[in-house]
């Protein structure tokens, strides 16, 4: 697993593909944080870190989806790892970190408007912690899903496009099940209730309010595992066709 990790962060800091992120990600989120909290006179951050940064994230982890596995599969350099003496798991797990480092490095770049905030204005420190912890839980399940997506395809576009797409899908899912609530009988309401909660993004309603939510917690780290152990058992297949 250390050696894929390693082999990981090379491959993005080697090329422009971190440092493209990166700048991908500062300009963009300047943007939300001028627009959201500078012009609006404000020192909460609850409502940048939530809807405007989950545009940003998605299209960070979209991109990250380009080089997991899909970039592999093209050059046929999939097949060294999978001759390696390292199993099925360690390479999913070495993967998903190093695209879990590059995420954090762009995460840990909004510490710079939180200082900005806290030169000009008074920010609470606890809501401002309880987002940036649920943002990496959000990213621990986004680029998960990621990877799991980046398996099926060797076509880094459609990997890239197929992340985003889900993960869009998962923010409409809040108004088709309130459109659904509104059709179905007394007895169905639990159908549109059962459907919002796969709303990834909705979880972290309570970080964004400054609450550690447990359950929120629990869910993310959750989502993470099954969408690793799906790509694991993908990639398990493939080895042995």
């Amino acid at each position: 697993m250390i050696a894929i990790l390693k082999r990981e962060l090379v491959g993005f800091f080697k090329n422009s593909t971190a440092y493209l992120i990166l700048s991908i990600y500062a300009f963009m989120s300047a943007l939300f944080f001028g627009l959201n909290v500078v012009l609006q006179n404000t020192s909460y951050m609850g409502y940048y870190f939530g809807l405007w940064l989950f545009i940003v994230n998605i299209i960070i982890v979209s991109v990250l989806a380009m080089r997991f596995f899909s970039e592999e599969r093209k050059n046929r350099t999939d097949q060294l790892i999978f001759t390696s003496p390292v199993s099925i798991t360690g390479v999913v797990l070495g993967k998903y970190l190093g695209g879990m480092a590059v995420y954090v490095a762009c995460t840990l770049i909004n510490l710079v408007y939180v200082f900005i905030i806290d030169m000009f204005g008074s920010p609470d420190g606890g809501t401002n912690l309880a987002n940036f912890i649920g943002t990496i839980l959000l990213g621990c399940t986004m680029v998960a899903i990621a990877l799991f997506v980046s398996s099926l395809t060797e076509n880094a576009i459609v990997a890239a496009g197929g992340t985003a797409a889900v993960f869009l899908l998962l923010m409409m899912v809040d108004f088709v099940a309130s459109f659904l609530y509104g059709l179905l009988p007394a007895w169905m309401k639990w159908f549109p209730d059962a459907l919002q909660k796969m709303n990834i993004f909705l979880w972290y309603d309570n970080f964004a309010g400054g609450i550690l939510d447990l359950t929120a917690v629990v869910f993310y780290l959750s989502v993470s595992a099954v969408f690793l152990f799906l790509t694991a058992r993908v990639l398990e297949r493939r080895r042995w066709r």
